[in-house]
């Protein structure tokens, strides 16, 4: 395998996180009001970047496995198979809405069938994933180019009509509400092992962790500010769609290419954890691993799940919770009571505390269901 850049590794942690938090975060957390909502992405940013930091460190004293796998070597087979399952929820729910995604915009754009277009988006980026990390990062490093450009351009255009009312306006059960979509925003653990395999640096992965999660997390902050602080609740599914009722033509050409580059961005993130993930915990080939990764979700989406928010929304709250939260917290504090050589030492207090928290969402979650 070629060893990867830091800028590449970087690339892809920001650009599989990306696409989640633009297409979905700003309807999600219309309701709450905008200081409410960057609250919310902020400290879920947080609590994600520290158990991040946790899977890089239990990854960095087995390298080469995949995070089911380390799991399942740290917490048992029923750990394991856990992680094997939240990590396979999530990146399917993920999959499906992104060829339902990418299948709208390019409808509208090329005015071709949704159906058509859905299966050349597919075909094209599921041979990027094929190809292997260092293809992806190449691919990821040109795509996020487009996508920060886009959401940049996009929070300039809009922060020009926020409404003193709507910055007013906090609605804090809205809020919890939308934590779902908020840690489906920072969803890219499963690729952290992958990136230190392709670094083979832990010092070098820790900077591409901070610089992955931190710049997500502002460019979330400033979009929820600027989107739901100018439309409030009546923010759209797809919030970029309101470019094109400001600025005409360049507006709409801005509001699709933005999740666009978003959805191609998480996409090959997304599924190349995936292949790693059944390939090591089903010891498929290469070949039978990206078949198990990148055809259901295409199966599924022509069975009829087209749904968009609301697959985010479950996908985050019973995949991500477990997935990002409470097992790699187990796993921290288990391989950290045979290990002491650490990269980082983060005190025992706030490795409970961030699994207290997850717990609690996740107990929330399951409550909102009754």
């Amino acid at each position: 395998m070629k060893r990867l850049t830091l800028a590449e590794a970087s690339a892809i942690l920001i650009g599989t996180q990306i696409g989640a938090g633009v297409l979905g975060l700003p309807y999600a957390l219309r309701e709450a009001g905008p200081i409410l909502g960057v609250i919310v992405i902020i400290l879920t940013g947080l609590l994600t970047l520290l158990t991040a930091l946790f899977v890089l460190e239990v990854a960095s004293k087995s390298e080469g496995k995949s995070l089911s796998k380390l799991t399942e070597e740290h917490l048992g087979k029923f750990g394991g198979i856990l992680m094997f399952m939240s990590i396979s929820i999530l990146a399917y729910g993920a999959l499906i809405a992104y060829i339902a995604g990418s299948a709208d915009i390019l409808s509208s754009l090329l005015g071709i069938r949704a159906e058509i277009v859905a299966v050349i988006f597919w075909m094209v980026m599921s041979l990027i994933v094929f190809m292997g990390l260092k293809t992806s990062g190449e691919a990821e490093l040109i795509l996020n180019g487009v996508l920060l450009s886009a959401i940049i351009i996009s929070i300039v255009l809009v922060f020009g009509n926020i409404s003193s009312e709507n910055i007013r306006y906090a609605n804090s059960s809205a809020a919890l509400r939308g934590v779902g979509v908020a840690l489906f925003a920072y969803v890219s653990h499963m690729v952290i092992p992958e990136l230190l395999k392709g670094l083979k640096d832990v010092k070098i992965a820790t900077k591409a962790v901070f610089v992955g999660y931190l710049t997500p997390m502002i460019l979330y902050a400033l979009f929820i500010l600027a989107f739901i602080g100018a439309f409030g609740s009546e923010t759209p599914e797809l919030a970029t769609k309101v470019l094109e009722a400001l600025y005409g033509s360049l507006g709409r050409w801005l509001g699709l290419l933005l999740p666009l580059a978003a959805i191609c961005t998480s996409y090959i993130g997304i599924a190349l954890s995936q292949m790693d993930n059944i390939r090591e915990m089903l010891g498929c080939s290469k070949i039978s691993s990206w078949l198990l990764a990148v055809a259901p979700p295409l199966v599924i989406y022509f069975a009829g799940l087209k749904s968009f928010v609301n697959a985010l929304w479950l996908a985050g709250t019973f995949g991500g919770v477990i997935y990002a939260g409470i097992l790699p917290t187990l796993m921290y504090l288990k391989v950290k009571k045979k290990e002491v050589n650490f990269h980082l030492h983060i005190p025992h207090g706030i490795v409970y505390l961030s699994g207290l928290i997850f717990l609690m969402v996740f107990v929330y979650s399951l409550a909102s269901l009754v």
